[in-house]
């Protein structure tokens, strides 16, 4: 779990880094052309690259309960995740609200996962 978390973090590091870069980049001097796709595309890479690390996470992990336990905060974050977007989307459509930015779903899913790993982990002690 120890190699997991330094492995996530820094990456999450990299992901907020690229995604305020980007952000400046659009707000002070757009790009263009194909050059507009690759910066809008870019801080989606090292959130592949988390979710690449949660799959490596569970194909290394040795002790099967520590990986059931960590599967089950992901199906428990994901089901936070789809619940929200779900109600959400509905919200948006039907009610109103104010649309909310696709890339933040990540961000929901960080968060539900870091809320439901603890909560599992205590649930088994």
């Amino acid at each position: 779990m120890k190699r997991h978390q330094r492995r996530v973090w820094p990456m999450l590091a990299v992901y907020a880094a690229i995604l305020a870069g980007v952000l400046w980049l659009f707000r002070i001097h757009p790009p263009t052309g194909v050059w507009r796709y690759l910066a809008a595309v870019a801080p989606a890479v090292p959130l592949l690259g988390v979710i690449w690390i949660n799959a490596r996470y569970l194909v290394e992990e040795a002790d099967e309960f520590h990986r059931r336990m960590m599967m089950t905060a992901m199906l428990c974050a994901l089901a936070i995740v789809l619940a929200a977007t779900t109600v959400y989307g509905f919200l948006e459509v039907l009610a109103g609200a104010p649309m909310v930015p696709l890339y933040h779903v990540a961000t929901l899913y960080v968060v539900a996962q870091g809320i439901s790993t603890p909560l599992v982990y205590w649930r088994y002690r």
